[in-house]
């Protein structure tokens, strides 16, 4: 693309800076000859504007307005080729040119404007025939990398090596790697940061190994819709992922699978090593919503397991930090209990039941993530004497043990075997031999007389304390 600097730099044109030359690179689209009092009615973004200076005002101010006007339509530069009829160039244009960091530029009256024209003409459809040769070249190496290579990062590599650049998608909010090839970022070089459009909240981090500006912006353009297409069809597969897991986990907490049956499954989401049930409760007003968590970058070399409930409940590996940035992303304040190890034997369930206990301790002291395993002492030693057992067993459980005694649904009893069933409405049913909405109107009951509903975490704790408080102190059968 033709620069101002580079148009003056012509000597066959006998160009030269009157004024404004910090404007010297600014972009040439066009050329264009008016003088008509109103050329900024004529005129846009871009253009060269030459004139013999029969349009300008005589008087000084009316030439600094007159310039200023000229400048807001954001034009490329003026070219003056004055006429003996045209007025003399007052000091005020200049002052003004120069404010407006406006290129106004001296040429004889002699030079054909025809000739000029032509010069810009011809260097801007040659720049729009390269930009075009080069954009086809892209997607020509962006093709061959789709054939060539199995995933998104090695193609990054692929397309970067063969433009001669790093390629690297961040997270547009903090800066998380998202994807980046295998070839090392250069140290030093000029750097260019593109925000991708569309959901993934990405940015396209552009290095190269020397300081050049990134003033191809066509090109950048076209590369970011690439890109973004990429990330578009990734999205919508972790959409299908989490669709996936969110039947899966269903299975699991209701007894339908066994974990030992479904550790393939497992591995091929990426569910390795280590795994933790997280209970969380997702304050809002984060970049990720409960909705589409699965595409916070933390969790995006694997799949967890997620499904919305009265807590958002998932599975994925146990780390510290990814924990953490699970419960930061879903909003400032939220509160996230973990359960323990997940074992073949413990089962699911369990690891629900954990995390679910964890999170009610950890909105009871504040604690951004609470653990099991450091806060079972505090969830299961409960009251410490008798008097105190029976105090907990009158306050959470009384109601249901005076309804009982004149009726015979037995919601204790109802209560005892949902719990001790890690909340599986099925596995309750039928070990009580009720059908699934009878199970259903007695938890209600439960909930109406205590006040506390028995399958929210809160409840949980209070209900499973109560109960053993209340074995352990002989007051319950």
């Amino acid at each position: 693309m033709l620069t101002v600097a580079e148009l003056v730099a012509m000597r066959s044109l006998g160009l030269s800076f009157l004024a404004g030359a910090s404007g010297r690179h600014r972009l040439i689209t066009w050329a264009h000859a008016v003088d008509l009092p109103d050329p900024w009615r004529w005129v846009s973004a871009g253009h060269l504007i030459m004139t013999v200076g029969s349009g300008i005002p005589h008087d000084p101010g009316g030439q600094g307005d007159w310039l200023r006007k000229l400048a807001d339509t954001n034009a490329s530069a003026l070219v003056i080729a004055r006429s003996d009829q045209a007025p003399e160039i007052h000091p005020q244009m200049l002052t003004a040119a120069e404010g407006c960091m406006f290129p106004v530029i001296a040429a004889s009256f002699e030079l054909e404007f025809v000739k000029l024209s032509r010069e810009v003409i011809e260097r801007v459809l040659q720049a729009q025939r390269d930009r075009f040769d080069a954009a086809q070249r892209l997607f020509q190496t962006y093709a061959t990398a789709l054939r060539d290579e199995p995933d998104m990062a090695a193609r990054l590599d692929a397309l970067g090596y063969r433009m001669g650049i790093h390629l690297q998608i961040e997270d547009a909010e903090s800066g998380v790697p998202i994807l980046r090839g295998k070839r090392a970022m250069p140290a030093q070089g000029s750097v260019g940061r593109f925000e991708i459009p569309g959901r993934a909240r990405a940015a396209l981090t552009i290095r190269r190994p020397v300081a050049e500006a990134f003033d191809d912006i066509f090109l950048i353009r076209a590369l970011v819709g690439l890109l973004g297409v990429e990330l578009e069809r990734m999205m919508i597969e972790r959409d299908h992922q989490r669709r996936d897991g969110e039947a899966l986990l269903r299975d699991l907490i209701g007894g339908e699978l066994e974990l030992g049956g479904v550790q393939k499954l497992l591995h091929r989401r990426g569910l390795d090593g280590t795994l933790v049930a997280l209970a969380v409760e997702a304050a809002g007003g984060a970049g990720w919503g409960a909705g589409d968590i699965h595409h916070a970058p933390e969790l995006l070399d694997f799949s967890p397991l997620i499904l919305p409930d009265d807590l958002l409940l998932m599975v994925l590996p146990d780390r510290e930090p990814l924990l953490r940035a699970v419960v930061s992303r879903l909003g400032p304040g939220g509160r996230a209990g973990v359960s323990g190890p997940i074992t073949v034997a413990g089962g699911i369930p369990e690891s629900i039941r954990q995390a679910r206990l964890a999170h009610a301790l950890a909105r009871e002291t504040g604690q951004q993530l609470q653990r099991y395993d450091t806060a079972e002492p505090a969830l299961t030693l409960g009251p410490r004497t008798v008097a105190e057992a029976r105090a907990v067993v009158a306050r959470y459980l009384g109601p249901l043990i005076d309804y009982d005694r004149s009726s015979t649904l037995s919601l204790l009893q109802t209560l005892d075997v949902f719990l001790r069933n890690d909340g599986s409405w099925k596995a309750t049913a039928a070990d009580l031999g009720i059908h699934r909405q009878t199970l259903v109107y007695r938890l209600r009951l439960i909930e109406q007389l205590t006040g506390l509903k028995p399958t929210s975490s809160s409840g949980t704790a209070r209900f499973w304390m109560a109960l053993q408080a209340g074995r352990g102190a002989g007051l319950l059968p």
